[in-house]
């Protein structure tokens, strides 16, 4: 039992932390403009939060988590430059009741609670 009490609170935890930018990655310069003279490598994404963990992680982290998971994909793909050609960021306004003819619910969570990023990565010569 102690274990799964653990395990729990360690997954609740790590909800709470935006996903790390892996080394090497934080030379990836990320753009609105796609840049003059550069090769296309690929597209990329990066993604982070959910309704679940949303009252856990703040706005900040869920979309910063987003940005650093876009930033390695581009970091392994041998880019330098991602621009950023599509931003979702999911979320609500806090407490919100909804009621249908058989049921009622309640839902609590408040600002972002999931952030996506579509970008496309490129290689820029010094």
């Amino acid at each position: 039992m102690k274990k799964i009490v653990l395990a729990i609170c360690l997954t609740s935890l790590m909800g709470c932390s935006a996903k790390s930018l892996n080394e090497g990655a934080n030379q990836v310069r990320v753009m609105t403009v796609a840049p003059e003279g550069c090769t296309f490598i690929g597209e990329v994404s990066g993604a982070q939060g959910n309704y679940f963990t949303a009252d856990l992680t703040t706005d900040k982290n869920i979309i910063l988590g987003a940005r650093n998971e876009m930033r390695n994909q581009a970091h392994s793909l041998g880019a330098n430059v991602v621009v950023i050609e599509k931003t979702v960021d999911n979320s609500n306004d806090g407490l919100d009741l909804f009621v249908t003819s058989n049921s009622a619910g309640l839902s609590s969570s408040k600002g972002t609670y999931s952030s996506t990023l579509i970008g496309q990565a490129f290689y820029c010569a010094d």
